[in-house]
């Protein structure tokens, strides 16, 4: 029996204002319709930027985006996947408190850092990719992006998705109503504009979910963050390396693109990928929601419940791409003409659509088993995958670019992801055959 001085078990405390928490399968629903209403949104503005921003303004939109995909790749490595992976699995309540300290401090570090980074340079124009607003701007919403990030990823840990959902609706709310404002103010829509509500956004829904925290968030000494964070930055590491190969696999053809023909020339395979991005975004949402879930069904020697949840994502990522690319094939004709015809008519959308609707069904595939493998913390083998898949995706962009058309530069990222897939699969299938012989009983409380 628990003396009075012996720690508290941890279980993931109630949300705020006394509502106790929901089950599984409605946070799983919540969070659905939470990233639902954020895809969509990105989805509506996308379509309408295509045709209403310049094709260099739509370009530096794109660029914008994809730096923040890769901050946010670093960010999640350093502090958001030991968020949600360590914390839902820690033994106490205190040692749980103690983590989100830890990670929050130094996160606060990092875009305190970013953010005076941003200000000298737009004082003092020292990136000089653009003018000084547009780089502003940008900077300004690559940080917003990062916290509010983050602050989702709080709310998932602790497996309070309402909070998520509130943040989720405030950040459509004030985007939508900014945006439908400059389009009846007959404003021609800039790259500036864009940037600016989005920012605006994402400072208020991260405000609303971190005010909603049900206990105090303290902040502590940086060096005793660092000392504190000294354990974790074993697996990390490898967390880190991992999401920076990753983000090169990904993003290999928009580094290669832009910087040998510029931000204009790389516009047509952003474009093409606006179809897919929103539910690329639901994907990163369903791991976000899963890998607590997962991380604490390990945590106690329930491997069969893990293996569950890494098929049923697989598998519904996978139906729900299905389901995209066979809408977008039957609707094409009109797809295009509403939303190709007038700026990217020299482009070819379809084979870029495509190609792109290849990779998204790859990426479906290993939503479940990437997310197996950070819940085991099993971050060294797969920063190792991502390290060669990264120089292959390279390789093979580099070439592309050389000796065909631009378009099929993306051909590079495919037959990477491919490659990628096939030995992730293994990999986790390994770890799952030698969890699952070595669990004696299983917990069905779990």
């Amino acid at each position: 029996m628990a003396s009075a001085e012996d720690p508290k078990p941890y279980s993931p405390e109630p949300a705020p204002t006394g509502r106790r928490q929901l089950s599984a399968v409605p946070r799983y629903f919540s969070a659905t319709l939470s990233q639902g209403l954020v895809s969509g949104f990105h989805f509506v503005l996308n379509l309408l930027l295509v045709k209403l921003l310049s094709v260099g303004d739509f370009g530096i939109y794109a660029l914008t985006f994809v730096i923040a995909i890769m901050a946010t790749a670093i960010i999640n490595a350093l502090f958001t996947t030991p968020l949600c992976v360590y914390a839902p699995s820690a033994a106490t309540d205190s040692q749980r408190r103690s983590i989100e300290s830890t990670l929050t401090t130094l996160m606060f570090v990092v875009l305190g850092a970013a953010l005076a980074f941003g200000i000298l340079s737009v004082l003092t124009n020292g990136l000089g990719f653009f003018d000084v607003k547009t780089t502003g701007v940008s900077l300004l919403f690559v940080v917003t992006y990062l916290a509010r990030q983050y602050s989702r990823n709080f709310g998932y840990s602790r497996f309070d998705v309402i909070t998520v959902l509130f943040g989720d609706i405030l950040y459509v709310v004030v985007g939508g109503a900014v945006l439908t404002a400059l389009l009846l103010s007959d404003t021609t829509l800039t790259v500036v504009h864009v940037l600016t509500l989005l920012s605006v956004g994402n400072l208020l829904a991260s405000a609303v979910e971190l005010s909603r925290i049900p206990h105090s968030l303290s902040l502590i000494r940086i060096s005793t963050a660092l000392t504190e964070y000294r354990s974790i930055w074993e697996q990390s590491r490898w967390a880190l390396i991992g999401a920076i190969t990753t983000v090169v696999v990904s993003q290999a053809h928009s580094i290669v693109v832009s910087a040998v023909k510029g931000p204009a020339a790389y516009a047509p395979l952003a474009a093409g990928f606006v179809i897919f991005g929103p539910i690329r975004v639901i994907f990163t949402t369903i791991q976000n929601v899963v890998k607590p879930e997962m991380s604490r069904a390990i945590a106690n020697l329930n491997a069969a419940n893990a293996y569950r949840q890494m098929l049923a994502v697989s598998l519904i990522s996978a139906c729900a791409v299905v389901a995209l690319i066979t809408s977008v094939w039957v609707l094409w004709p009109l797809i295009e003409s509403k939303l190709y015809a007038d700026q990217y008519a020299d482009s070819p959308m379809k084979t870029i659509v495509m190609l792109w609707a290849a990779i998204t069904l790859l990426g479906a595939f290993q939503n479940g088993p990437y997310i197996a493998l950070q819940a085991m913390k099993e971050f060294k083998p797969l920063a190792m995958l991502t390290v060669y898949g990264a120089a292959i995706s390279l390789t093979l962009v580099i070439l592309l670019l050389f000796y065909y058309p631009i378009e099929y530069t993306i051909v590079g990222i495919l037959m990477t992801e491919i490659y990628i897939m096939v030995r992730a699969i293994r990999l986790v299938s390994r770890q799952f055959k030698t969890r699952l012989a070595a669990t004696p009983v299983m917990n069905p409380a779990t």
